[in-house]
């Protein structure tokens, strides 16, 4: 009886024995010290993920489930880093189209909802990028609300001209519900550019009565 119980201490002090003993304030390492030159990979991701990998597999064969998982875990965040470090590991000519497909259409709106400007995240990291988004949307729908006004005014010119010579404009309902609406809709918008004003009451029956 007294032979098996000494046998785990005994076994105890053989595994306190042979752990190292803990580094000398002189032989710990420097985190924080620039990478070593006959040591090109220690400040490369994609090197430190594979290390990493190859020392998760040796634990697991040696059945240390605990530090497998946490060198598995080190492993997927050095490869997150190198993804990043290569611009995300993936350009529109190599993305999956089908993604490319729900960006471009964003019909669940979770595109927009990705750029769109919070009052409340003023430290947001992705602001400025947001911000540069909301300008170019802003300068493409000013230019297209601009050409519509010119189509508007070369239209109404045109018709004045013919109506000038003697000529007669009929317009369809359907033609002048269509224009209405489009006049409607430039009605509110006008007042988002700078140096176009739409009049306010055209003529009955005459959609395109447009001013400077």
């Amino acid at each position: 009886m007294s032979s098996s119980s000494s046998q785990p201490s005994a076994r105890r002090g053989t595994l306190r024995a042979s752990a190292p003993a803990p580094a000398a304030p002189s032989d710990r390492i420097d985190l924080f010290a620039p990478p070593s030159a006959d040591d090109p990979e220690a400040a490369d991701p994609v090197a430190l993920a594979r290390a990493a990998t190859q020392a998760s597999g040796r634990a697991m064969r040696a059945r240390l489930w605990t530090e497998a998982r946490a060198l598995a875990g080190l492993a997927e965040s050095y490869a997150r880093l190198g993804e990043r470090a290569r611009g995300g590991g993936q350009t529109i000519e190599t993305m999956d189209l089908g993604l490319l497909y729900a960006v471009l259409t964003d019909d669940s709106g979770a595109a927009a909802a990705r750029m769109a400007l919070g009052p409340d995240r003023q430290n947001d990291p992705d602001r400025a990028l947001k911000e540069a988004w909301h300008r170019r949307c802003g300068e493409r729908s000013q230019a297209m609300k601009h050409h519509q006004l010119a189509m508007l005014f070369r239209i109404h010119a045109a018709e004045a001209r013919i109506r000038a010579m003697g000529g007669a404009v009929e317009v369809s309902q359907s033609s002048f519900d269509e224009t209405a609406d489009a006049r409607a809709w430039l009605l509110e918008t006008a007042s988002e550019l700078d140096d176009v004003t739409v009049t306010p009451s055209p003529p009955p029956g005459d959609p395109w009565a447009v001013g400077r």
